[in-house]
C-alpha cells in the first residue's frame, strides 16, 4: 500500500473529492459537505497508517512545517480566547477540515488518472452556476427571495470568490491540449458567475489573476509584444467591466429618488439624508462655461461618469478598518482568539452607534483578511500566516522551470485570493475549503512529473527534487504533457 493511490482507495477518494468540489460552489449543502470531509479524513488516516506500518521513512507531506505552526498557534489561542468554544469551532471549519482536503487533493493531483472526474465536477458546477446567474439575475440580491433552484445559490460574495478560485484550475486545464477547450469554457463560466454578482472587487482580483497567468515570458520580442497587447486589451476590458458593474450596482439607489427631482438622482448619505448624485444633470441655475474644460475637468467628468466618486464616498470600509485598528492595542501580540466572529464578540459593544447606522456589517468583522488575523491571533499569528502564504508561493515558484503554467496557476490562485480578501474576509468555511483544495490540486499536478519515477508518491515531497532535475535540459522541462509555454 502506498500514497500513490494505485488501488480502490484512489477511486473512492477521487469520487468523494469530486462531490466536494461540486457542493462547495453551492449553499444548503452542509450535510453532504461534512459527510464528504469525514470520508476524506478517514481515507487519509487509513493511507497514513498503512504507510507507517510498511515504510514509515517514506511518509512526507508538502508545507507540513508552516501549516503545522499556523494550525497549532490558532488552536493554542483557544486558551486565551474571549470565546473558546467559538474558537474551537472556527479552527475545525477554517483550518482542520481545509488542511485534510489540501492533502487529499495534493495526492490526487499527482495522479492524472483520478483528475478527470474532479475536472468534470468543477466544470458542471460552474456551468450550472453560470446558467442560474443569468436566468435568475434579478434574484441574486441577498435580500431577495430565491425561487426554485436558486435556493442553493450561496451569497454573492462567496460565489464570486469561489468562481475566482476556480479560474486558476480551469486555466491549468486550458494549458493541456486534451482539456484546452473545456478549460477555456470553464474560465468563461467563472467570469459570467462573477459578473452577475456585481461584486466590484471581483474584477480587481480578476485583473491580478490575468496578469499572473498571461504575463509574457522571455523570448522573441515580436511574440512578447503580441502578448503584451493581449494582456493590455484584457485589462482594459476588465476596467470597463468594473465601471459598468459599479454603475449597475449603484442603480439600486436610483428608482425612488429619480422621480423626486428630474435633474438629480438622490443617493442616501451617511446621516440618512438624500444627497444629489454627482452623475445627475446640471440644474438650470448652474452656469455653463463652454470650451473651458481642462484636463482636470476631463478626469473629473470621467470619475463622475464611472460613479467611482459615489462608490468611494459611500463605502464604509475605511471607517470599519479605522475602528478595528484602534482596538489593536488591547491584545497586540496574542489577539482575542482565532475565529472570524471573535473580534466582534470582543469589541462589538465599543462600535460607535454612528458607524452601525452607516453599515450594520461593522459588527461582523474587520473586512480585511490580515486585519482580522491580527485581531484574532495577534502579531505572532499574522507572522505565521504570512509565512504560510510565502511558503505556498515559494513551493510553486520552485517548480516554475518544469511546469511553468501550472506554477502560474498556483500563484494566480494565491494572489487572486489575497486581492479579493483585501476588502473582506472570505477565508472561512466553504471558501477556505475551496482555496486549500484547489491549492493542493494544483501543487500535486506541479509535482506529478517527478512522482512518476517513484514507487511511493510522497518520499520527495519536502525536497526540491535535485535528483530528478539533474541532467534534464531546461528547454525540455517546459513542454511536458503538452503544457503551454506562454
Amino acid at each position: 500500500m502506498n500514497l500513490r493511490l494505485r488501488s480502490w482507495v484512489g477511486e473512492v477518494l477521487s469520487g468523494v473529492c469530486a462531490v466536494l468540489l461540486f457542493v462547495m460552489m453551492f449553499d444548503h449543502m452542509t450535510a453532504i459537505k461534512f459527510a464528504g470531509i469525514g470520508l476524506v479524513g478517514a481515507i487519509i488516516l487509513f493511507l497514513v497508517v498503512q504507510s507507517l506500518l510498511s515504510a514509515p521513512q517514506e511518509i512526507g507531506f508538502p508545507l507540513s512545517v508552516p501549516l503545522g505552526l499556523w494550525a497549532a498557534w490558532a488552536l493554542l489561542s483557544a486558551f486565551w480566547s474571549v470565546d473558546a468554544e467559538a474558537t474551537l469551532h472556527a479552527w475545525l471549519d477554517e483550518i482542520a477540515y481545509p488542511l485534510v482536503c489540501f492533502y487529499a487533493f495534493w495526492l490526487l493531483g499527482r495522479e492524472a488518472v483520478y483528475q478527470r472526474r474532479m475536472q468534470a465536477a468543477s466544470w458542471l458546477a460552474c456551468g450550472a452556476l453560470a446558467v442560474a446567474s443569468v436566468v435568475g439575475f434579478h434574484f441574486l440580491d441577498p435580500a431577495a427571495p430565491k425561487p426554485g433552484l436558486l435556493h442553493f445559490y450561496a451569497r454573492v460574495g462567496h460565489t464570486s470568490t469561489v468562481a475566482l478560485m476556480a479560474i486558476s484550475v480551469f486555466a491549468a486545464m486550458a494549458a493541456v491540449r486534451a482539456t484546452r477547450a473545456i478549460g477555456i469554457v470553464g474560465v468563461l463560466f467563472c467570469v459570467v458567475i462573477g459578473a452577475a454578482t456585481l461584486n466590484r472587487f471581483f474584477w480587481i482580483a480578476l485583473a491580478v489573476v490575468a496578469v499572473v497567468l498571461l504575463w509574457p515570458r522571455a523570448g522573441v520580442w515580436a511574440e512578447r509584444r503580441r502578448d503584451y497587447l493581449v494582456l493590455g486589451t484584457l485589462l482594459v476590458a476588465v476596467a470597463c467591466a468594473t465601471v459598468f458593474s459599479n454603475r449597475v450596482r449603484l442603480m439600486t439607489f436610483a428608482p425612488t429618488a429619480a422621480a423626486a427631482t428630474p435633474g438629480h438622482i438622490m443617493l442616501p448619505t451617511g446621516n440618512g439624508q438624500p444627497a444629489p448624485d454627482a452623475t445627475g444633470t446640471e440644474s438650470a441655475q448652474s452656469p455653463r462655461h463652454p470650451n473651458t474644460a481642462s484636463s482636470a475637468d476631463l478626469l473629473d467628468r470621467l470619475r463622475r461618469l464611472s460613479r467611482i466618486d459615489v462608490m468611494t464616498s459611500t463605502d464604509t470600509r475605511p471607517k470599519i478598518w479605522a475602528f478595528y485598528i484602534s482596538q489593536l492595542h488591547h491584545h497586540p501580540w496574542l489577539g482575542v482568539g482565532f475565529g472570524k466572529p471573535l473580534p466582534s464578540i470582543a469589541y462589538g459593544k465599543l462600535i460607535p452607534a454612528s458607524l452601525l447606522k452607516l453599515d450594520e456589517n461593522a459588527k461582523t468583522h474587520a473586512h480585511n483578511l490580515f486585519l482580522n488575523t491580527l485581531l484574532q491571533t495577534g502579531v505572532v499569528g499574522l507572522a505565521l500566516q504570512l509565512a504560510l502564504f510565502a511558503s505556498v508561493a515559494w513551493r510553486f515558484l520552485a517548480l516554475r522551470a518544469t511546469r511553468p503554467f501550472l506554477c502560474r496557476a498556483g500563484l494566480a490562485l494565491l494572489l487572486g485570493m489575497l486581492a479579493k480578501n483585501m476588502t473582506d474576509d472570505f477565508m472561512w468555511q466553504s471558501t477556505a475549503l475551496m482555496f486549500w483544495a484547489c491549492c493542493g490540486w494544483l501543487l500535486g499536478q506541479c509535482e506529478a512529473a517527478f512522482a512518476r519515477r517513484a514507487d511511493t508518491g510522497v518520499r520527495d515531497a519536502d525536497r526540491p527534487f535535485e535528483r530528478e532535475l539533474r541532467g534534464v535540459p531546461v528547454a525540455a522541462r517546459s513542454t511536458q504533457e503538452g503544457e503551454l509555454t506562454v
